[in-house]
């Protein structure tokens, strides 16, 4: 569709100026600042206990300890900081990575932008699929239909035509007006922007599309729950401690101290992190290979992902139609191209299959035939470029055929190209049985070589009024156009990656069945039962669902059935990744576990329903971020592993004191300490490793399994005893010797910090990886551990430390002894187990 040439569109210098005049057109987003960061950080409950117990120590006398805990409080809010900020880096790159773009008339010429750069002023271009960008007055419309139902809450489509108000006002009864947020569902228009932004009516009434969805996902509610039963025990256990230490010293605030120390060595603050950090740096990765994140919450799902239901068109083929061949209506005669000269027999057919396409295809089909078309007719008196479109007959449901009315250039008659599936062309040009039967012998005999057959008819109207049907018209049959998309280099690898998975694909198509078969046989689909839309619908539920058990390839589907298929599926206990890319493709997205929409040839509606954008459509991709996904949900269950782990050591050596009456092993800046080693590791060490090779060959997880099942949390609950024990037993062991208390939490401390890096390295991995995996770990997971014992090394080497910490001087080879023995307990102290998932 092209301006009328009385419309002026702006140049690049106005809108520069009404853009600084006006504002980006979003809606204002609360911007973070570092105060409201650290005001967030200081809620956290293991500060506030660090605060408190620097409180105590100032009652108590001790300033120096009260000035080392302030100062380790700054260390963490600068360390979480940090780690917040990098989460919200990759949440922010995301967004960057899929911008929504319109297409706006500047400087002459259409010109294709992001949707923030439009201003007041501006011509924008919507088609069928189209979000509309800003609120506008319609210059142009053809058979625009406007879905308004975000709006007004009405959910028939509007019909939009040109607007006779040079007003301003928002009145959503106004047919010439369309609003932001708004969505095309058919047709095409042209608009001038009246408002963007927050003055638009979508900003004036304060809604807010947010392209990245973070609410509280199953895993993270699991996670929050097992935090807070842990929680609640350790309140429980420290008031135990305190009445016990109490009872032993009557020393009221040092009882208290203690008591406040072990619920924060006992409080799992780790985990809502690790879920935090997890999630957003996993979308990070999978956008580097070309998937946009658009919920977070998917990543949980993406590694249970049993079915994968994919269309042809793009995701599996290169979506880089080229016309194969022509055959005309005489059906013997077939040109393949390989000819010297383009016959005249053709020519009618190539003629109205360019007449039947929009003049700016966006479709490659499309692409395809103006392409070859131009290249072969342009000597010719078939190509009409000064043609005006007058009527645009659009496919639906029922007649998979479109329709161009052109106004020819003496005026006098309409010309309509018309082109669609065979079946439906068969039927506008009112075929007998026979002839029917004999062309669909043809049409399969071309889609079982993998083509997809296109026919194409021709009609002329000499009325003033076109009619509303396109039954009404009287076409022609003019012929067959073969068309291929060759197959992505990467599926077939792709696909068996799937099989040793254990993930079913399916694909779901618009082709037919011999075309579909076709590219399952060059793709290596193993379930290769097929049955067609039509068979669908003929079908009672309890049969379909029987019959979707062996059926690996749906054919001649329709956009509203793929609904009915992923719920069929997931009625089978499936968990299902659905993609798709058209307007009625968002209710199968939404139903779908995972909807992944394609981010160059789907719609804005699809984009908006699904979770994840193909930002190349390509199917490669949605394997690795399956992939990925189970990679992401492993490492968390190994993270809380280890959180698990290393906080029995600390618990126990806490409630020591309460129950012998001695001195307390740990004080809050021990804890601390241990929390700044903990921390980075759960997060970023876990975060960072690999993918096991026996997750690529293992089944999906089953749904609904528990993050950390009780088999899994008796294992690390008896890794944590095992530290524990080991350190008992040397407490015991140096208190029978009469070894200073300073003495014994030296060694002590040492064989905790140590023992934490064993649990780590012993939860990398389990059974025959235990060991192999250490080879494929990047260097950076070794420098924590480095730099937390060269701290270690610090510490012990200047007496201030020695002195702040409560340690003592003690020789360096027991300290190497104590170290040692930590690594040891921890590593050796994982009980191997199943590598069942």
């Amino acid at each position: 569709m092209k301006p009328n040439p009385s419309y002026q569109g702006l140049s690049s210098k106005e809108a520069e100026d009404l853009l600084k005049q006006f504002g980006p057109n979003e809606t204002a987003s609360e911007s973070g600042s570092l105060w409201k960061t650290v005001i967030s950080v200081l809620k956290e409950p293991m500060l506030l206990l660090l605060l408190f117990c620097g409180l105590i120590y100032a009652v108590l006398g001790d300033l120096e300890e009260a000035l080392t805990l302030s100062f380790a409080v700054i260390a963490v809010i600068f360390l979480t900081i940090l780690q917040m900020n990098k989460s919200r880096k990759a949440i922010e790159s995301l967004k960057d990575l899929a911008p929504s773009t319109s297409k706006v008339y500047r400087d002459g010429k259409w010109n294709r932008i992001n949707s923030t750069k439009i201003v007041p002023g501006d011509i924008v271009l919507i088609a069928e699929g189209n979000f509309v960008p800003a609120d506008g007055s319609v210059l142009e419309a053809l058979n625009l239909y406007i879905d308004e139902s975000q709006l007004t809450g009405e959910s028939v489509p509007v019909l939009k035509s040109r607007s006779e108000s040079e007003m301003a006002e928002k009145d959503l009864e106004d047919s010439g007006k369309v609003y932001s947020g708004s969505i095309v569902l058919s047709g095409e228009g042209i608009f001038q922007v009246t408002a963007t932004g927050a003055s638009s009516w979508l900003g004036s009434i304060g809604t807010k599309l947010d392209l990245i969805s973070e609410s509280e996902s199953p895993l993270q509610r699991e996670a929050r729950q097992f935090t807070s039963i842990l929680f609640l025990g350790a309140l429980v256990l420290s008031a135990f401690i305190f009445l016990g230490l109490f009872f032993h010293s009557r020393e009221f605030l040092r009882s208290i101290l203690a008591g406040l120390t072990f619920l924060m060595a006992a409080l799992p603050e780790e985990i809502p992190v690790v879920m935090s950090v997890f999630f957003s740096l996993g979308a990070w990765r999978i956008s580097k290979v070309g998937v946009l994140t658009k919920n977070l919450n998917s990543i949980e799902t993406l590694g249970a992902a049993t079915i994968l239901c994919v269309d042809k068109t793009g995701t599996l083929t290169e979506n880089n139609m080229k016309l194969r061949g022509l055959i005309s209506k005489e059906m013997g005669s077939i040109f393949d191209f390989s000819q010297q000269s383009f016959p005249e027999e053709y020519h009618e057919l190539l003629e109205f299959a360019i007449l039947a396409s929009r003049k700016d295809p966006f479709d490659p089909m499309e692409r395809a035939i103006k392409e070859t078309g131009f290249e072969l007719l342009n000597t010719t008196e078939h190509l009409h470029d000064d043609w005006d479109l007058k009527r645009e007959y659009p496919l639906t449901p029922k007649l998979l055929a479109l329709s161009y009315a052109w106004s020819s250039q003496d005026h006098e008659k309409y010309v309509i190209g018309a082109k669609g599936a065979p079946e439906a062309i068969f039927d506008l040009c009112h075929f007998s049985e026979p002839e029917t039967a004999r062309w669909k012998e043809a049409v399969d005999q071309y889609s079982s070589q993998g083509y997809r057959t296109i026919a194409v008819a021709k009609s002329e109207f000499s009325r003033s009024i076109l009619p509303e049907n396109q039954h009404d018209l009287d076409f022609d049959f003019l012929g067959l156009l073969l068309l291929e998309d060759p197959i992505r280099d990467s599926v077939p690898s792709s696909v068996a990656q799937c099989k040793s998975a254990g993930i079913r694909v399916v694909l779901i198509t618009g082709d037919y069945q011999g075309t579909a078969k076709a590219v399952a046989s060059k793709i290596g689909l193993s379930f290769l039962d097929c049955i067609t839309g039509d068979e669908i619908e003929s079908m009672e539920e309890e049969e379909f669902l029987r019959k979707i058990e062996t059926v690996g390839i749906f054919s001649r589907i329709r956009p509203d059935q793929k609904l009915k298929i992923v719920q069929a599926f997931q009625k089978k206990g499936e968990i299902v990744a659905m993609t798709g890319d058209g307007v009625n493709d968002g209710l199968a997205l939404q139903a779908a576990h995972i909807g992944v929409s394609m981010g160059k040839r789907g719609t804005d509606v699809a984009r908006e329903a699904s979770d994840l954008v193909l930002l190349d459509d390509n199917f490669s991709a949605i394997v690795y971020s399956v992939m990925l996904g189970r990679r992401i949900y492993e490492n968390i269950k190994k993270s809380i592993s280890y959180i698990v782990v290393v906080h029995i050591p600390i618990i126990g050596m806490s409630i020591l004191p309460a129950i012998t009456g001695d001195e307390i092993f740990f004080f809050p800046i021990h804890v601390l300490l241990l929390e700044l080693i903990i921390d980075p590791s759960c997060t970023l060490i876990f975060e960072s490793l690999p993918m096991e090779e026996r997750m690529a060959l293992a089944p999906p997880r089953k749904s609904g399994s528990k993050l950390l099942s009780n088999r899994d949390f008796l294992v690390s609950i008896a890794q944590g005893t095992i530290c524990l024990s080991v350190l008992l037993l040397f407490y015991f062991w140096a208190k029978g010797r009469n070894l200073p208390e300073t003495d014994i939490r030296s060694y002590g401390f040492v064989f905790i910090v140590a023992s934490n890096f064993g649990s780590m390295f012993g939860n990398l991995s389990s059974g025959k990886e235990r060991f192999s995996i250490f080879r494929r770990l990047d260097w950076k997971i070794y420098l924590i551990p480095t730099l937390s014992t060269s701290l270690l090394i610090i510490i012990f080497t200047f007496d201030l430390s020695i002195h702040m910490f409560g340690f003592a001087q003690v020789s360096w080879y027991a300290l190497f002894i104590a170290w040692l023995s930590g690594i040891f307990s921890g590593f050796f102290g994982k009980i191997p187990v199943s590598n069942n998932v």
